[in-house]
């Protein structure tokens, strides 16, 4: 009993009051002070020293860089005329197997090699000098013959005429002014065509042909006399493509006067000009429209104001026009009125045609 008496004695707490023991006082080292999570701690700046050294640890990394980079440079250097020397010692001696073997193998060539094949780049090569000198010998032909028909052949033996003209055939071979014997292609058609065309004024259409191989063809059509300008001093004698034909003194019979035209030039072969394109196109517009008509005795036509243009019929009867608009419609309708039976052969006045579409008369 008393044993256990002890051990619950012993076991049992004790009684009365207990004393709590005294906290004990952890301190705890500060935790170093960061940046930004995740980021690295900051470092001190370095010294001048420090940097001094930095920059001296770097040119020398760079210093030995390009050391080692020309080391390298000179070693491939080297490894590459070894390596042509190889290949030219192994092509010299492949050469000499070839001529060694061509000499014992037969259609060898002489000099002891094989015929050898044609790369596609070498093929292209010869087809290029091939055309080459194909153009090249093509051009000389070519000029070799431009020199021998210049200078030998094609020389002209005679001429031709073909049309009628007032002119004889030697006086259009004076104003050719290419005699025979001359070259055939010594001269320009237009300019000789223009030559003879004002040397020779009563030429209407003046071509020059030539005829293989050596014929000199002249086709010509003759210049009739139709209008008449009177320029103050003399009077100019026209042609149906206004022509200058000759400068004379008065107007000839049967001719239609041209009134208000002032002529910009008097030289004979070529054609009249006011020195206005206007006017010389209303000129052309209207005579062209008189001529389709059909109208006949038409003895003058009055240009002096484009917008009221008239003529006159027969001299006996002056027609007014207006301006060029409908113009045809304005002669068809002239010519139907004058073919009236009330119009005879002395019936004198004003035919208005300038409405188209009507045309007034007022006698007298």
């Amino acid at each position: 009993m008393s044993r256990k008496k002890r051990k619950n004695g012993q076991n049992s707490p004790p009684s009365g009051p207990q004393r709590r023991p005294d906290p004990v006082a952890v301190h705890t080292a500060p935790a170093a002070q960061s940046g930004r999570p995740g980021e690295p701690p900051h470092r001190p700046p370095l010294t001048k020293a420090q940097k001094k050294e930095r920059e001296r640890q770097i040119r020398q990394r760079i210093k030995e860089k390009r050391k080692q980079a020309k080391a390298e440079a000179k070693q491939k250097k080297r490894r590459e005329k070894e390596l042509a020397k190889r290949r030219a010692k192994i092509a010299q001696q492949r050469k000499k197997q070839r001529a060694q073997e061509a000499v014992q193998t037969p259609g060898g060539l002489p000099n002891g090699l094989t015929p050898q094949r044609v790369t596609r780049s070498e093929a292209r090569r010869r087809r290029r000098r091939r055309a080459i000198i194909t153009i090249c010998l093509t051009v000389l032909l070519i000029a070799a013959g431009f020199l021998l028909s210049v200078t030998v052949l094609f020389k002209i033996g005679g001429f031709r005429v073909e049309g009628d003209c007032i002119y004889t055939q030697e006086e259009l071979i004076e104003a050719f002014g290419h005699p025979a014997g001359e070259n055939m292609f010594q001269f320009k058609i237009s300019e000789a065509e223009a030559q003879m065309a004002e040397k020779l004024p009563y030429l209407e259409t003046i071509k020059v042909r030539r005829s293989l191989p050596a014929t000199v063809v002249f086709l010509v059509t003759a210049a009739q006399e139709k209008y008449a300008v009177d320029t103050g001093s003399g009077v100019l004698v026209l042609s149906e493509s206004l022509k200058i034909l000759k400068d004379t003194d008065t107007v000839p019979e049967g001719l239609c006067r041209l009134e208000g035209v002032t002529p910009q030039s008097k030289v004979t072969g070529r054609t009249l000009t006011t020195g206005d394109a206007t006017s010389d196109t209303l000129i052309e517009t209207v005579l062209t429209a008189i001529t389709d008509s059909g109208l006949q005795q038409v003895t003058a036509v009055d240009f002096s104001d484009p917008y009221e243009i008239s003529l006159k019929y027969a001299d006996r009867i002056t027609v007014r026009l207006g301006t060029t608009a409908q113009l045809d419609y304005k002669l068809a309708m002239v010519e139907k009125t004058l073919e009236d039976s009330y119009f005879t052969d002395s019936t004198t006045g004003t035919l208005d045609a300038s409405d188209a579409g009507k045309t007034v008369f007022k006698q007298g």
